[in-house]
């Protein structure tokens, strides 16, 4: 018995290093991840530019939930918008203004994932919130009276320098494997609609925009 049994025990020992390392090539039930990407937008019937997130826990490797969104800076976009003053009046001896625009979206993300060979591919949705506006820029921040600029802003453009809304922004997105573990460079396509957006110089901050950027796990 004795003879029999050893011989067996210990094929079992040997086996059981494969048994762990095939258990640890099965995806987890949630993983961390985190996607970084840079967005060309088409909102606002303009181009522009911005830096885009998404972050969170991968369940079962079929499905993303967290945390995304994207903004478009102010500064390194030079796109201007004219704004020409009631008649009669003038700020700093101006009648007509270039402002900047800036803001961004922020929200919940679901995304449902599958694979084809090296290909992943996603279908993000967000909802969320978001905030666009126009705002003096250069000298121009500099106000006859010293009050601050913000509310010489409101004043200057009625109340309406800046609209906010309901966020919902859909996509698809494409990455594939590298040799490098968990690390996948991506493309996308977004359209954005943000419900209950008005200001005075974009009646909707609306559009669609393209993605490109690395994601960092499973």
């Amino acid at each position: 018995m004795t003879r029999i049994t050893l011989p067996i025990a210990l094929a079992l020992v040997a086996a059981l290093p494969l048994h762990a390392g095939a258990q640890t090539e099965e995806a987890p039930v949630a993983a961390p991840f985190l996607d970084i990407g840079w967005r060309v937008l088409g909102l606002a019937d303009h181009v522009s530019h911005g830096p885009d997130f998404q972050v969170g826990v991968r369940l079962w490797d079929h499905l993303k939930i967290g945390v995304a969104g994207f903004a478009r800076p102010g500064p390194i976009n030079p796109r201007s918008f004219r704004h020409d003053l009631p008649a009669g009046e003038t700020y700093r001896g101006q009648s007509s203004l270039d402002l900047r625009s800036d803001g961004s979206v922020v929200g919940l993300l679901v995304a449902p994932t599958f694979r084809v060979r090296r290909l992943n591919v996603e279908i993000p949705v967000l909802v969320g919130f978001g905030a666009f506006g126009f705002y003096l820029t250069g000298d121009d921040r500099e106000t006859p009276d010293g009050d601050r600029v913000s509310t010489w802003e409101n004043r200057l453009m009625d109340e309406a320098d800046s609209g906010a809304g309901i966020a919902l922004d859909v996509g698809i997105r494409l990455s594939i494997d590298t040799r490098l573990p968990y690390v996948r460079p991506f493309v996308g396509l977004h359209y954005t609609r943000l419900f209950g957006y008005d200001a005075l110089l974009a009646s909707s901050y609306d559009g669609f925009s393209g993605v490109v950027g690395v994601a960092f796990g499973r």
